[in-house]
């Protein structure tokens, strides 16, 4: 059952430490009229992994088993429920200080529960097939790669990027913008790494949030394997957010250290 006061006395010291926590220098830059590109691309990244959420819902069509959790999920997306999953997905980026992964890990939290809308939209099926294992690691492999390769033809475009003309001052934009968004240095396999721990650390704040204000969540874990939910108890709420926080300080510190 949702506790509103529960959820108070944690985002209120959560906040506090957010803004602590908020490297200064971000949100000061004097290039701050080029924050457009940035915010675009991290919205992009939040909506391709939404995408797949959604596509891997039709697993669903494969389980003999039916609920409505998806009609009810889509229905109850509440100041609560939303700001619930951003903020858990937020503070688990925290520890990096980096302004754009705390919101791409905030944005990713949000449009995994794209995986609702055929339950939404009148599908009886069985619901949250991107809250089981398999999504979680399959959509992290996706997610990296992608994102590798197009950083990579970035970086060749950049390099074969010829003279200062208007168009080429715009295409110029749009790679520093990129290169903002990525905070290790240009090496491939640096960045499909970091992507596929963030995606992953979204999956797991967002669990971690339902399992906290919802004493009785269950998921289909083992999907498409096994269809049947798992029950996850309340008190491992803030574990499984802690443990997607260390994920992403390691992931980003070990990053960091090898490309310095």
């Amino acid at each position: 059952m949702f506790d509103a006061q529960r959820v108070k006395n944690v985002i209120i010291p959560a906040y506090s430490l957010l803004a602590s926590k908020i490297d200064s220098n971000m949100l000061l830059d004097p290039r701050i009229a080029s924050i457009a590109p940035r915010l675009l691309t991290i919205i992009l990244i939040a909506l391709a992994f939404g995408a797949l959420a959604f596509l891997y819902s039709f697993v669903g069509f494969f389980s003999n088993e039916i609920n409505n959790i998806g009609t009810i999920g889509v229905g109850s997306l509440s100041p609560q429920e939303i700001g619930g999953h951003f903020l858990f997905g937020y503070v688990v980026a925290l520890p990096t200080r980096n302004l754009k992964m705390c919101v791409l890990i905030g944005l990713m939290a949000l449009t995994i529960d794209a995986d609702h809308l055929l339950n939404a939209a009148g599908f009886e099926i069985q619901s949250r097939m991107g809250h089981s294992v398999s999504f979680a690691i399959l959509s992290s492999v996706l997610i990296g790669f992608i994102v590798s390769q197009i950083f990579q033809k970035v970086s060749v475009w950049n390099e074969k990027m010829p003279t200062e003309s208007s168009s080429s001052r715009i295409e110029k934009k749009a790679v520093e913008a990129w290169n903002k968004l990525l905070v290790l240095p240009p090496e491939k396999r640096g960045v499909f790494y970091l992507f596929l721990s963030i995606t992953f650390a979204a999956f797991m704040s967002h669990i971690a949030y339902d399992v906290f204000v919802d004493a009785e969540a269950s998921f289909p874990l083992l999907a498409p394997f096994i269809f049947n939910d798992f029950f996850i108890p309340q008190i491992y709420a803030l574990r499984i957010e802690g443990a997607a926080v260390l994920l992403v300080y390691l992931s980003f510190t070990t990053l960091s250290k090898r490309s310095a």
